[in-house]
């Protein structure tokens, strides 16, 4: 009889652990699930306002086409991006002020500033202007695609790599490492389809293949390239933000005398 109550209390306990971590995630899934209806719906969007021309001014279509670097996509992106630059700030912030974590902090703030990078880079085109400079002042010199892919490409592997092993090596329930290499699967193959994109004849095989015009082929593959690029960002926030809670689970932020404090609750006997 007691060990039938005992196995029932283990039981028991058990599954409101289920239920706690099931509610703890729902807001994660909830961010999840409204990124990619956004990103499905700025896809769909391209493919009927724009590649089916339901609208008949061409000013709304490019409005809508994702394959442009100043429609309603790009906002999108470049929004999502400063999100999760400024979660890893706020992850930065957090860990300085824990004991024993500065290294760790240095990390983070490799990460926040790259993020942050990368939202000026979407926002003012700054690869693809880089990559434009680099061959107007080497005209002699033959690249197989992009001249960014060229100059920046390597760096951005280089990132890709540190990333993934700073956040391996964490080893902790709060970094989801499917969510992480879910992020840089995206935008790996993101990166990769850019570079057939400059190739050319790079859409040859598919050509001939699909019998598709290579103008269909190039658009829609630029536009998966973009969908891959938004999904990895929204894999990435969500891992950023299952983190910041992580972190932040015992943590007080009190504002006063214009400053900011961090106030750990588990350790504040008030």
């Amino acid at each position: 009889m007691i060990g039938a109550m005992s196995n029932q209390y283990s039981n028991t306990k058990a599954t409101e652990g289920l239920i706690v971590q099931a509610w703890k995630s729902q807001p994660l899934l909830l961010v999840f699930s409204a990124c990619l209806l956004v990103e499905i719906a700025l896809v769909l969007l391209d493919l009927y306002v724009n590649w089916f021309r339901w609208a008949d001014s061409s000013a709304i279509r490019r409005m809508f086409n994702i394959t442009r670097e100043d429609g309603l996509a790009t906002v999108f992106a470049i929004v999502q991006t400063l999100l999760v630059s400024l979660v890893l700030w706020a992850i930065y912030l957090l860990t300085m002020r824990k004991p024993d974590s500065s290294k760790q902090a240095w990390g983070w703030l490799v990460l926040a500033l790259f993020f942050s990078y990368m939202v000026i880079d979407d926002g003012a085109m700054v690869h693809e202007r880089i990559g434009t400079a680099f061959k107007q002042a080497n005209k002699g010199v033959e690249l197989h695609s992009y001249a960014w892919q060229f100059l920046l490409a390597p760096l951005f592997v280089i990132m890709g790599l540190y990333m993934a092993w700073f956040l391996w090596r964490l080893g902790n329930q709060s970094i989801r490492r499917d969510w992480l290499m879910a992020a840089l699967c995206c935008l790996g193959t993101a990166v990769l389809l850019d570079y057939v994109e400059g190739v050319e004849d790079g859409y040859l095989m598919l050509v001939d293949g699909l019998h598709w015009s290579e103008k269909t082929i190039a658009h829609f593959s630029k536009s998966l390239e973009e969908f891959l690029e938004m999904l990895g960002m929204s894999f990435f926030l969500i891992l950023f933000l299952n983190h910041l809670g992580y972190l932040s689970e015992n943590t007080e932020i009190r504002i006063s005398d214009r400053k900011v404090r961090f106030i750990d609750r588990a350790g504040s006997p008030d």
